[in-house]
């Protein structure tokens, strides 16, 4: 069943709810408080939907989130929850290589554990915040749709002409039986910026009906922030990865599905002076206090593929893009990426070097041998008849299998350990090296093999980022601050004049009616009209009396 229009006594059909006549501006529903007089001229008496449809589940759903209410409850939840984010630290920014389980255990106890458990340390990525966010910009939408379209309405469809009740009604009034000219009204009017319609001797003049809009505008803004946050969740527009290249590594560059990749042609470290100037004197102090990076910088190349990467285990050709040096806040950048440098490890091994003895007379046999932990040689020749061949390599010794090959827990070189063999022309051996251990395989072995020294390889940590969303953020904050400003600092001001048979004037504004009222007595003076009554000061008055 429809609801039924509104005919008012001046013959204007007015739509279901209204308040005040579209066309008079007269009080037409007898069910609403006559005092509310700010509530009614808000939407200026037009029918705002939450507030008159109620019967079917969309518009239940619809006055739900269309509630002010409901937006700020959503809003306060939306802050708790990115509140509650910040207690630990999100999982992107606990060390590289570090289990989350482990770290939010041991770091911060039971509590961190069970953070980590209730998925907070993926939180702002998580698809019940994305999801809340999604509700609250829809919320945001329909109280903007719900109270925005009525109110464009009424104002773009003011009418000059108003009924008396309307004026009697308005906070800021004057009754007088003085004559004054329509021209020299308008004249007054328009000086003060005023934009003024004239209809047989009615005067209506406004400004600044742009306020009116603020709050709109601002939901404008918080919108397309929401969005922009929530586009961050596509990797079409954002990237934010990590890649470790150590030096003269080439690797795909994550987030580019392998169109990009990266060469770290030689890593850069350089320190303070120990002796440098500081606060304290520095050669009393720790000489390790004063080992402050001043330089880490990793010079790199960079390729693009132009092999066809929708095929699964194709070979990359790499084309050469351009060399460059990334230095802390200074990226290189290429296509829609940058690449930041993040952090080096200059910890893990890449060469040992060892030495064969001869266990009779304890001196060193031939050459010294040196292993590549990444990629060993298998062969290697010391002398003219004594050679060495490495049989057996784990990276990261874990045990020894039953069929006597080594096992390792992973491919970095941690703690690394070998089966080596030694041959001469007379007879093979074979021996077992750990770190800090050599055990003998062979029974009666000649020969030893001992560690020499070791050399470790710089890896550079570089973060990978894209961000296309950057725009539509700058765009929503600067949407959010100008309507703001257009809310803060400007007064919809409109003033009513009814010039026959005397002179009846009414006027309203959003806020600021002591500036309002001024303005109107400095206007009115200089045509020699009286001051204008305030309504509530009037009343006041009347009260302290």
């Amino acid at each position: 069943m429809e609801e039924k229009t509104i005919m008012c006594t001046c013959g204007h059909v007015n739509p279901p709810g209204t308040q005040l006549c579209q066309s008079c501006g007269k009080l037409i529903n007898d069910d609403y408080d006559k005092k509310k007089t700010t509530d009614i001229m808000r939407y200026d008496g037009s029918a705002v939907r939450s507030k008159t449809k109620n019967k079917t589940l969309l518009d239940k759903v619809w006055n739900f989130f269309a509630s002010v209410k409901t937006g700020v409850t959503l809003l306060v939840i939306t802050v708790i929850a990115s509140a509650i984010g910040t207690l630990f630290p999100q999982q992107y920014f606990i060390p590289l290589g570090q289990d989350p389980a482990t770290f939010y255990k041991e770091k911060y106890g039971s509590l961190g554990y069970l953070y980590y458990k209730l998925g907070l340390d993926n939180l702002y990525t998580s698809w019940w915040f994305l999801i809340l966010l999604a509700i609250v910009a829809f919320s945001i939408i329909a109280a903007s749709i719900d109270r925005g379209v009525p109110l464009f309405k009424s104002l773009k469809n003011q009418r000059v002409k108003k009924h008396p009740s309307f004026f009697k009604r308005q906070r800021i009034t004057l009754e007088t039986r003085d004559q004054t000219s329509v021209e020299a009204i308008t004249k007054i009017l328009t000086s003060k910026k005023y934009k003024v319609r004239v209809e047989d001797g009615h005067i209506l003049a406004e400004k600044g009906r742009l306020s009116r809009y603020g709050p709109y505008i601002n939901h404008a803004g918080l919108i397309i922030l929401l969005f922009g946050s929530m586009f961050r969740f596509m990797p079409a527009l954002y990237v934010d990865e990590f890649v470790g290249v150590a030096e003269g590594e080439t690797k795909a560059i994550p987030g580019t599905k392998n169109e990009y990749y990266i060469k770290n042609n030689q890593f850069i470290f350089e320190q303070y002076n120990q002796d440098s100037k500081s606060n304290i004197n520095s050669k009393s102090a720790d000489a390790s206090m004063n080992k402050i990076a001043k330089n880490y910088e990793s010079k790199v190349t960079i390729y693009k593929n132009t092999a066809d990467t929708s095929i699964v285990g194709s070979k990359p050709k790499l084309t050469k893009l351009k060399d460059d040096s990334i230095r802390v806040n200074h990226p290189a950048k290429f296509a829609q990426f940058g690449l930041y440098q993040n952090s080096f490890d200059q910890s893990t091994l890449k060469t040992m070097t060892f030495k064969v003895i001869d266990n009779e007379s304890q001196k060193q046999i031939g050459k010294t041998l040196t292993v590549n932990l990444d990629n060993p040689t298998k062969h290697y020749k010391i002398s003219n008849d004594i050679n060495v061949n490495l049989r057996n390599y784990a990276p990261d010794f874990d045990s020894v299998a039953a069929n006597g090959t080594l096992n390792t827990k992973s491919p970095i070189p941690n703690n690394p350990a070998f089966v080596f063999e030694v041959v001469d022309p007379n007879h093979k051996e074979y021996s077992l090296l750990k770190i800090r251990s050599h055990q003998d395989i062979s029974k009666n072995n000649q020969y030893s093999i001992k560690f020499v020294n070791a050399t470790n390889k710089t890896t550079t940590y570089l973060t990978v980022k894209k961000d296309l969303t950057l725009p539509i953020l700058f765009a929503g904050f600067t949407i959010f601050l100008l309507g703001l400003a257009v809310g803060s600092y400007i007064n919809h001001r409109r003033i009513w004049i009814n010039t026959n048979d005397g002179l009846m004037v009414a006027a309203h504004t959003n806020k600021n009616y002591f500036g309002l009222k001024q303005e109107m007595n400095t206007m009115f003076e200089s045509i020699g009209l009286p001051n204008v009554r305030d309504k509530y000061e009037t009343e006041e008055e009347n009260n302290e009396r």
